[in-house]
């Protein structure tokens, strides 16, 4: 067959290895007069013109299986690692629920594409694609990459051997040397390359051809002639250049900024000054009296020690004195007692003594029986038993205790529940007093109604950075409800919550406030925003009956700040019922008095609306607006009378169940001890009979007057032996009590050391003596430490205030000067961030306000009629001609489509309409006040006009030089013009008249569609791929996915009339039905097909082909080359 086309390159031949389902190695001849895929739904003709692709599309751009993709709506799971892993199926583990992918190779292996170009005239081009993956690689970033150019025909399956174990880059260049042939492992050299060698004229032409395989996801004109025909327009550089001349221009300005802002910096440090003085005084009399009052307080410690040891030591001598006196009265009542025992010997031969300790051991039997009985009987009490002794009766109390020992464990559990839970209701009521006196306590102390704890945190805060709480207030401290309005404070309380804890921290401080924050826990949610230090109050809206009328605002810097921001962000109209809160226009915010919030009504015509009555929102405690607290004060001592109320009535209830619970382990123990004991325990009976033996035959003994008379006298002896030795003892005690005092008085005396009592000037000593005096009459050993602790906490926290005050202002001279140094630090060479440099400080503030400003402010005016406005003019200029330059390319493309009917005796016409939106059309309305006009002779006086002008520059400049998203987002609307026009198909009639007119294909239907996209995708191919003479493009293949599917065959055959009347090589894979329809388009046909089996016992899946050449001759090639399974 004569060669068709000769000079233009054709894809002549797809080389596989290992590519998805394609197992081993294939070899796909593709017919030079068109060419055709089919098979089956699911049999892999997107998975060859993927293949293609991975070598076509920069892999960025890739989007595999395109066609169906757009049909479905979502991605199909193929990626380029997919298709190297041969990956086929999905399947659940059993085991953990996970998806899994079914691999035909999981170990090391690779994948190579080939794309064989043929021209006709003897010049053909290999470009080949490898891809490896060791192995447990999985991901994209794990893929070793090959691409090359080679020149000839040549068979990929030469490259297997050097694949085996790695990408061996060297032996696969070292396999080509002598040729032509390019390697690299980077795509756009690679790409670069053959669009050269192709005849693919740009980027834009490849990814063109690219789309055009899904040529369905194209949904519209705009997209198609927006993103692949059109170039990006000279604005964005033009842009960019006034950009950065318009940078000295800044600077000018800056500089005349710089002085005020240098003069707008140093203001305060005067009044930092002098505050710092003063507290260092201060300070330093507090450390003078810290240091002076340990001597002052030994001096009285060491006085009141001696006073105390001259008592002591007095009281000893007359104690030591009388215990003389008793031990020598001891010793002769000693004598006595052994006197008279002897005598009782000597007349009774012992007879007396042995019955006389009888009778004390039956005693003993007698009383320790009836301690029993007596114990016994106590227990009993309450029960309600007279038991006496009797055997009888104590069964009858054992009983009674069995019955009730049985009964304890379920009495218990009883009271051990409600225990419990008074237990909590106790806890709980406790912290809510103790939270509520919390509160009040904070709240007594200050005058803001903030919760305590952001009160705290800001505290702190201002400690560790050097501010006042007055800088650093909150918004709901310097605005109140007005006492007219009252009647609204609930509502507007609770709409201002959040809004009313929010920090207010001035632009000088932001960087300090950030540090801070950033690098602390603040245990709670703490919002807070960086104000502007100048910022005039709001034009308030007339309307009385919005919410910022209803407020009354402090003294502050930040007030016209807050105005501002509640004017725009809470403009609710404050309305009196529902029909009047319907009345207001739907862009209207507003709320009613009973709190149901409507706000403006959104883009998608809904309306929002809001009622907020959670119970913590409730009340005047939840209150945060207001410059004073007094009424959450009176609520809170309320709150707290019943809290403490509820406290102690809980408490009584918890001690009442624990006195059960007492008494009934006291019952159970009286039990346990009745059980434990006998009768025979509590039965004296016997013993006492026993004593009275004895005592009978003492008395016989003793009946002789003699006798009686002797013993008499021994008891006699025996007791005052025993008072004595009383007496003696308690002597002794006293004795060594004050000996031991005495000894501990003498000791903490000798500890203070004689030469720590003096050396005090009398003017910081008296000054002492008086604060250590001031709650007391007079200091004693008893009380001295308590005052010398009060007197410190009192001077401690005097030097505090001091330090505190001192540190702060010379923290506020410090940061007022680090600030103006990190923002000059040229001025470092005389000036440091330190207190004691604050006086260099004034006198660089008494200079810059004498500095020539007039002179800077000139040389910015001169400098304000420069190229920047030259070239905003430029801008402007290419801004309004785009469309008609837009129209003047289009020319070509309608010159393309003219060549072919899109309906019989009817061409398709593009036109273009005016699209710019309300950001496009303010800008141009912008970019045209700023540069219309000279600027009259730059003048001091002019001073105020070229600032204006300035700022106008400065807003369009700073936005195109921006680097924030919605910044970028803006400007590719406003500059990119392509996007400022519209494309209509018109469909005209042999006259020229318009038949039908097309602006999107959503409108159409699937076929109708299809036809729209193919006739401007043939134009669109027609004037990117071929030079404006040419007669044909130099590269001609193009590939089309799922081609015509929805289209009628009529259509089929005058779309592929365009595409091979412009000298198109099409390769088209679409369904069998379309098949004797295209068929006199190509040359060869391919029908894929696709089989899941079972390989060495292991399910598995293979793709194959057969070819159908023009002759209508069939070769199947479904074979696996050796080296596919390479792992």
């Amino acid at each position: 067959m004569t060669q068709s086309y000769p000079g233009q390159f054709r894809l002549a031949r797809v080389q596989l290895i290992n590519w998805g389902t394609f197992h081993g190695y294939y070899s796909i001849p593709v017919s030079r007069e068109g060419f055709l895929i089919t098979g089956g739904s699911g049999s892999g003709k997107s998975t060859l013109l993927d293949a293609i692709s991975a070598v076509l599309v920069p892999h960025g751009s890739l989007n595999f299986n395109a066609a169906s993709q757009q049909e479905s709506g979502r991605s199909n799971g193929r990626s380029l690692v997919s298709y190297i892993r041969g990956a086929w199926r999905t399947l659940e583990d059993p085991q953990t629920g996970d998806i899994t992918s079914s691999n035909l190779r999981d170990g090391a292996t690779y994948s190579i594409v080939a794309l064989t170009y043929d021209n006709g005239n003897s010049t053909v081009h290999t470009l080949v694609a490898i891809f490896r993956l060791d192995g447990g690689e999985s991901s994209n970033a794990d893929i070793k990459k090959l691409f090359g150019i080679i020149p000839g025909d040549v068979d990929i399956n030469e490259l297997t051997p050097l694949l085996t174990r790695s990408l061996d880059t060297r032996k696969i260049k070292a396999r080509f040397a002598g040729t032509t042939a390019t390697f690299t492992q980077t795509y756009s050299t690679f790409a670069d390359r053959f669009r050269r060698r192709l005849g693919i004229n740009n980027v834009e032409a490849q990814m063109l051809l690219h789309r055009t395989q899904s040529a369905k996801s194209l949904g519209s004109l705009d997209q198609l002639f927006r993103d692949f025909m059109l170039d990006k327009p000279t604005t964005f550089d033009r842009a960019n250049e006034a950009v950065e001349q318009f940078d000295d221009l800044r600077q000018a300005y800056l500089k005349v900024e710089d002085v005020n802002a240098q003069i707008e910096a140093l203001a305060p440090l005067p009044a930092h000054n002098d505050r710092r003085k003063e507290a260092l005084a201060a300070r330093e009399k507090a450390d003078a009296m810290l240091t002076a009052l340990p001597t002052v307080c030994r001096r009285v410690r060491a006085d009141a020690l001696d006073e105390e040891i001259r008592r002591h030591t007095a009281n000893l001598s007359e104690a030591e004195a009388r215990l003389a006196e008793l031990s020598e009265q001891l010793e002769h009542r000693q004598s006595e007692e052994r006197r008279a025992a002897d005598v009782v010997n000597e007349r009774t031969s012992n007879a007396v003594e042995i019955l006389q300790l009888r009778i004390e051991r039956e005693q003993q039997q007698i009383t320790h029986r009836q301690n029993v009985f007596a114990r016994i009987a106590e227990a009993a009490t309450g029960w309600e038993l007279n038991f006496g002794q009797s055997a009888e009766g104590f069964a009858a109390l054992q009983a009674s205790a069995q019955v009730r020992l049985d009964d304890f464990e379920t009495d218990k559990a009883k009271l051990n529940d409600e225990s419990r839970q008074l237990s909590v209701e106790s806890e709980q009521a406790t912290q809510n007093l103790s939270t509520i006196e919390a509160d009040l306590a904070s709240l007594s102390g200050r005058r803001s109604n903030i919760n305590r704890e952001l009160l705290e945190l800001r505290q702190h805060l201002c400690h560790d950075t050097n501010f006042t709480e007055s800088e650093l207030p909150f918004a709901g401290e310097l605005m109140d409800v007005s006492p007219d309005h009252n009647d609204w404070e609930p509502v507007i309380q609770k709409l201002l919550h959040n809004f009313a804890g929010t920090l207010l921290v001035p632009s000088a401080a932001r960087e300090k406030v950030n540090a801070w924050v950033n690098s602390h826990n603040v245990k709670a949610r703490l919002e807070y925003r960086a104000v502007p230090e100048t910022t005039t109050s709001a034009v308030r809206s007339r309307d009385p009956r919005l919410l910022i009328h209803k407020l009354e605002f402090q003294e502050h810097p930040m007030s016209g700040w807050i105005q501002n921001f509640i004017s725009r962000r809470f403009n609710y109209v404050c309305v009196a019922d529902l029909k009047e809160l319907e009345a207001l226009s739907p862009e209207t915010r507003g709320v009613t008095q009973e709190g149901l919030e409507r706000h403006p009504r959104d883009k998608d015509g809904s309306t929002r609306f809001i009622k907020d009555d959670r119970t913590s929102r409730q009340g005047t405690r939840f209150y945060r607006v207001g410059s004073t607290n007094q009424a959450k004060i009176e609520l809170l001592q309320q709150e707290r009378a019943a809290a403490k109320s509820q406290c102690d009535a809980t408490r009584r209830r918890l001690e009442e169940t624990e006195r059960k619970l007492d008494a009934l382990r006291t019952e159970r123990e009286r039990a346990q001890v009745i059980l434990a004991t006998s009768f025979q325990d509590i039965d004296a009976t016997p013993a006492q009979r026993r004593k009275a033996e004895l005592e009978e035959e003492l008395q016989q003994l003793n009946s002789s007057p003699e006798t009686a008379e002797i013993l008499a006298a021994h008891e006699r002896a025996k007791a005052a032996l025993e008072a004595a030795h009383t007496e003696h003892s308690e002597a002794f005690k006293e004795a060594a009590q004050l000996e031991g005092k005495l000894t501990d008085l003498r000791t903490q005396r000798a500890d203070i050391d004689p030469s720590s009592l003096g050396g005090l000037e009398p003017e910081i000593e008296d000054a002492v003596h008086q604060a250590l005096t001031k709650t007391t009459r007079r200091l004693t050993l008893s009380n001295i430490g308590d005052r010398r602790d009060a007197v410190q906490e009192m001077l401690q926290k005097k030097a505090k205030e001091a330090d505190t005050t001192a540190t702060r202002a010379a923290g506020s001279i410090s940061s007022l000067l680090s600030n103006y140094l990190q923002k000059w630090p040229s001025e470092g060479a005389d000036l440091k961030a330190e207190p004691d440099y604050a006086g260099e400080g004034i006198r660089k503030l008494e200079y810059l306000r004498a500095d020539r400003l007039g002179e800077f402010r000139a040389q910015f005016l001169d400098l304000l009629n420069g190229t920047t406005v030259d070239n905003l003019s430029h801008l402007a200029t290419l801004l309004r001609r785009a469309k008609s330059e837009i129209e003047t390319r289009m020319e070509y493309i309608n010159k393309s489509l003219s060549r072919s009917p899109f309906n019989p005796r009817r061409t398709l016409r593009i036109d273009v309409k005016d699209a710019r939106g309300s950001q496009v059309i303010e800008f141009q309305r912008d970019l045209d006040a700023a540069t219309s006009g000279a600027f009259e002779e730059a003048t001091a006086d002019a001073h105020e006009a070229g600032v204006a002008r300035y700022h106008a520059l400065d807003k369009i400049l700073t936005r195109l030089g921006s680097s924030a998203p919605e910044d970028g987002r803006w400007r590719n609307v406003v500059l990119d013009t392509r996007r400022h026009v519209s494309f209509i198909g018109r469909e005209l009639n042999s006259d020229g008249g318009t038949v039908n007119t097309y602006q999107d294909s959503a409108a159409l239907s699937g076929g109708q569609a299809q036809k729209l996209v193919f006739f401007c995708l043939a134009a669109a191919l027609r004037y990117r791929l071929a030079d404006i003479d040419a007669e044909l493009p130099t590269y001609g293949t193009v590939i089309l996915d799922e081609a015509f599917d929805r289209a009628d065959p009529e259509f089929t055959r005058t779309a592929m009339d365009v595409f091979t009347s412009f000298g198109f090589h099409m390769v088209l894979a679409t369904p069998f039905k379309l098949i004797r329809t295209l068929s006199p388009y190509v040359d060869g046909t391919i029908v894929v097909n696709y089989e899941e089996t079972v390989i060495d016992g292991k399910p598995s899946a293979r793709s194959g082909f057969a070819l159908i050449d023009a002759a209508g001759t069939s070769t199947t090639d479904d074979k696996e080359d050796q080296h596919a399974d390479a792992q």
